[in-house]
Parts: C-alpha cells; sequence; structure tokens
C-alpha cells in the first residue's frame, strides 16, 4: 500500500497551539496567585516565568512527537511522548471532518482540524496545527475516495432550488440526490438579522452568567479587582434590609422588576453569543457530505455523511413560534470530548430557520418524508392523567410544605399563608391542564422508513429517527404500566451515550409491540 502523500509533521509553530492549551489548565490558579501574592512580585514572576517554561517545552516535544502519513485507504497517525501509539483510521470509518480557526490560526495562517470515527472513544485524529492547504489536501483524499467506493446516491434531475434560494445546476436536493464530484450546494444561509433573532429566543446568555458566578463564588477574592465592589455589597445589604420589612405584594413586584431587569440583561448577552458563535452560518452539500461554516472570530468548519445521520430534532419553543422560527438539531456518530481538546461538532442543520426551510433540509436528509402528511397514532387514553400522577409525586408534598411554612412562620408578613396556598391551588390545576395539552399533543407516525415522535407544550418537538439506525430496542412495563396496558419504548443508537436517542411513554401496549418489533427488524436487516 503506497502512499498517497508522505509522512509530514504538523506547523511548524503547532507547538504553541499545545503549549496554549496547557497553560489553559493552570491560568485561573496562577491569576489567583497573583491577587493572593500581590506583595511577593518576586515569587508571583519566578512562578509565572517557570510555568510558561514548562508549557512551552510541553508544547514543542508534544508537537514533535506527532507524525501522520496518507495512504491510499487509510491515515496513519504517530504521537506520544513516553509511550508511543500508532493508529491506523481507515477513511471508510471517518464520519465527521471538524476545522477550527481562531484568531490566532488566522493570523499564522494555519488551521485545527479534527478526524472522528464515532466510536464513542476519544476523536480518531486531532492535527493542532495544520497549513490550509494541507488540510484541504487531506479531505479531498477523503471525498475522492469515498467517491471511487460508490458512496454516493444516484444522480437527479437537474435544476432544483435549494432552501436558500440558490439553484444546483446539475443536482436536485429533493429526493437525496448527489452527483459524485458536483459543485458545492447551499442549502441555507442564515443573516445576521435572523441571529438576532436568535438571539431573543435561546437563553445562552445564561452560559456567560452561571460562568461569571460559578468563578466568582468559588474564588471571592477576584471580587478585590472590581472597581466599586464594596459600595455594591452596602447596596445590596439595604435592599435586603427593606425587603424583611415589606409586605408580601411589595416582595412580588421587587422580584418582578428585577426579573424584567435581569431578562433583559441575559437576552442581549444571547444576541451576543448568537452573532458571535453563528456568524456566517452557511449549510452546503457536496456528494454525501453537509458541510457547516460559521463563527465570527473564531471560524468553524465542520462537515458529516448524510448517511451517518443518526436522527434529527425540530424544535419549536413559544418564542420560536412567535417569531415563526423553528430549529433543526441533527446527531453523528461522535467520539467523547477529551479534556485540552474543544472539538466542534455538526449539532445543527439549523439554528434558526422557516418552516418552510426546515422541511426542505428535512426533505434532502431523509427523502420522502412529509411532516404535514404524516398519519399520527395517539398515546394511551390515559397518558394524560398518567403524566400528571407523576407530577403530583413531587409537586403536593412541596407546595404543601411550603404552604405550612408560609402559614406559621412568625417572621413572614400575615398575608403570606393565603396567598401561597392559592398560589399551590393555581399551580396543581395549571399542571393538570399542562398534562391534557400534552397528551393531546403527543403522537408517533411511521413514514418512508423514519419514525416520528412528537411531543410538548409550549416547546414543542419532533424526533425524527430512521429506523435502521436503532443499535438496541427496549420495552419497559412497569407495575402501573401493566395495570393500565401501557408500555414504554426506549431506543439507542451510535454515538448517543448521555440520552435516549428516542423515548416514547404511555403507549397503547399493541401499539408498542408493533413499534418494538418494527424497529428491531430494521436494525437487523441493516447490520
Amino acid at each position: 500500500m503506497s502512499a498517497a502523500l508522505p509522512a509530514r509533521r504538523l506547523h511548524p509553530w503547532s507547538w504553541l497551539f499545545h503549549a496554549a492549551g496547557a497553560l489553559k489548565e493552570i491560568a485561573l490558579p496562577l491569576l489567583i496567585l497573583v491577587v493572593l501574592r500581590r506583595e511577593q512580585e518576586l515569587l508571583v514572576f519566578g512562578l509565572g516565568a517557570a510555568a510558561v517554561v514548562i508549557v512551552c517545552a510541553y508544547g514543542w516535544v508534544r508537537a514533535r512527537s506527532f507524525r501522520y502519513e496518507v495512504l491510499a485507504d487509510e491515515i496513519v497517525i504517530r504521537e506520544g511522548i513516553f509511550t508511543r501509539e500508532s493508529r491506523h483510521v481507515p477513511f471508510t470509518r471517518i464520519q465527521a471532518v471538524s476545522e477550527r480557526r481562531g484568531l490566532m490560526h488566522r493570523f499564522i495562517d494555519v488551521t485545527e482540524l479534527v478526524l472522528e470515527s464515532g466510536s464513542g472513544g476519544r476523536p480518531e485524529a486531532v492535527m493542532r496545527v495544520l497549513y490550509p492547504h494541507e488540510a484541504a489536501r487531506l479531505a479531498e483524499q477523503l471525498r475522492l475516495h469515498r467517491a471511487a467506493q460508490g458512496d454516493t446516491a444516484a444522480p437527479a434531475a437537474s435544476g432544483a432550488t435549494g432552501v436558500s434560494g440558490a439553484t444546483a445546476p446539475s443536482a436536485a436536493l429533493g429526493p437525496g440526490a448527489a452527483v459524485p464530484g458536483q459543485a458545492p450546494v447551499r442549502l441555507l444561509a442564515v443573516p445576521t438579522w435572523e441571529l438576532i433573532k436568535l438571539g431573543l429566543i435561546s437563553n445562552r446568555g445564561f452560559l456567560v452568567v452561571a460562568t461569571v458566578t460559578g468563578v466568582v463564588s468559588q474564588n471571592t477574592e477576584i471580587l478585590e479587582l472590581v472597581p466599586g465592589a464594596d459600595r455594591l455589597a452596602e447596596a445590596v445589604d439595604a435592599g435586603l434590609s427593606e425587603a424583611v420589612a415589606a409586605s408580601v405584594w411589595q416582595l412580588a413586584a421587587w422580584l418582578l422588576a428585577l426579573l424584567v431587569v435581569a431578562l433583559v440583561f441575559v437576552r442581549l448577552l444571547s444576541i451576543g453569543y448568537a452573532v458571535f458563535t453563528q456568524h456566517g452560518f452557511t449549510l452546503t452539500r457536496q456528494d454525501d457530505r453537509l458541510r457547516v461554516q460559521r463563527g465570527l472570530l473564531t471560524r468553524i468548519d465542520v462537515s458529516g455523511r448524510v448517511g451517518a445521520i443518526q436522527r434529527l430534532v425540530l424544535e419549536r419553543t413559544l418564542l420560536h413560534r412567535l417569531l415563526g422560527r423553528c430549529s433543526l438539531r441533527v446527531d453523528l456518530p461522535a467520539s467523547v470530548v477529551t479534556p485540552n481538546v474543544p472539538v466542534p461538532r455538526l449539532d445543527h442543520l439549523a439554528p434558526i430557520a422557516s418552516p418552510a426551510q426546515a422541511q426542505a433540509l428535512i426533505q434532502a436528509c431523509l427523502p420522502g418524508l412529509d411532516l404535514q402528511a404524516l398519519q399520527w397514532r395517539p398515546l394511551h387514553p390515559r397518558a394524560a392523567w398518567r403524566r400528571w400522577q407523576r407530577t403530583l409525586l413531587w409537586m403536593l408534598p412541596v407546595l404543601g410544605a411550603c404552604t405550612l411554612l408560609a402559614w406559621w412562620l412568625p417572621t413572614l408578613p400575615a398575608d403570606t399563608g393565603p396567598a401561597m396556598l392559592a398560589l399551590s391551588a393555581v399551580l396543581v390545576a395549571a399542571s393538570g391542564w399542562h398534562a391534557w395539552c400534552w397528551a393531546a399533543w403527543a403522537g408517533f407516525a411511521v413514514d418512508h422508513g423514519v419514525v416520528v415522535w412528537r411531543s410538548g407544550v409550549l416547546t414543542r418537538r419532533w424526533v425524527l429517527l430512521p429506523e435502521g439506525r436503532a443499535q438496541a430496542v427496549m420495552l419497559r412495563r412497569s407495575p402501573a404500566d401493566r395495570r393500565a396496558g401501557t408500555a414504554r419504548l426506549s431506543t439507542d443508537v451510535m454515538g448517543m451515550t448521555l440520552s435516549r436517542a428516542l423515548e416514547v411513554p404511555w403507549l397503547a401496549e399493541a401499539d408498542a409491540l408493533a413499534l418494538h418489533a418494527r424497529l428491531w427488524r430494521a436494525s437487523t436487516s441493516a447490520r
């Protein structure tokens, strides 16, 4: 087997990125040391310089120990400092290719390439870093190998139009066809004003707030660096003292005003997060591969095979529906995320899109499936009561304890007890309404070899699972299920270890047995 490309090392500046990854692990302890030992400048400078020298030496040795060789149908990775490791990765196993370019990458004109097989372990190769033309040549070698193996669909009629309005000159998107060697076809492009809507819909701003809160709570010394922290603490103490003496209605008004301010602040953070992470989002298709490019400061370029899609998830929250939008998520076989390796994922085909655009993307990935024409089958008639019963098991004890405390604690205003009792009654009634609405909307359908499960009330979700993707199909019946004649169906797929790919509760027993048998036959025939 002769080499298609000769054995190569990484980029000469690769050691800098390995060192930066190691430095991130000790950056926070070093910052705390600087805060606590500001008076001992010589000690702080010495420890900081020693840490920089150590991580630079580690980065240089780690980069020099990495070599890769591209053969005719596989790539060979050799790495390791004390323990040498050699891995042979056939091209047929590579399911996803990710490329990441941060500000430092673009300044030096390099890129970070990650190859994943979806085996459930670590990524097969993390090349930190390569020349851009070498990464492109490796990706082209992989594409040509797949084309030579016939891993593409049959040609389709020409003149089809993509989701974003671009016209493919030689291939149609509708039946999921792709012509070997065709030019990339743009399926979706998300403009900036759509990203602003995405920020208003999402709650990503909470990630920033939670991160800052967690760091500050574990390292209160950092507050000493914030100007005016003492005055802010005094104002908070004064506000808490006034709140204790206020009535329950005044306290509720203050909490409502605080909640509105917090929501506005979080939404602004969410808009910024959406613009920075999804700027220039473009989804294209070439042959059997989907490719996503996004990011403002750090450019992410990820790709995956259409044939490797494990499931699609269409989601419409209340804000999505008010703005006439939805999101379409995709699950591909993925490696387990390892420390110091930020692996970009092909996780969204559309972070935000119109329902028509989402339907076109679904048609491109799962040919022939039309969500509007599905014949939905409902859950068992007792599904609403079973769901409400599960909610009441924890809600009644919690509300009862809160009502007793509100009634008997002497430090609370006298009208707290009746207010809490009324609130408890409203919450119990609302939970019953929610359970009834959830059961009325929930249902499943099977069409064109795809099982579709829909659920939700305020947030509605459609899970689309190709039948042949099931790795394990489980049918569970608790004593309550046996008494009611219901069952719960769960399905696992490759590469998903944290949650079930499909979980349908409170099915009628006959429907559960039929769906279980159908998924099992499809999974065994696909192996």
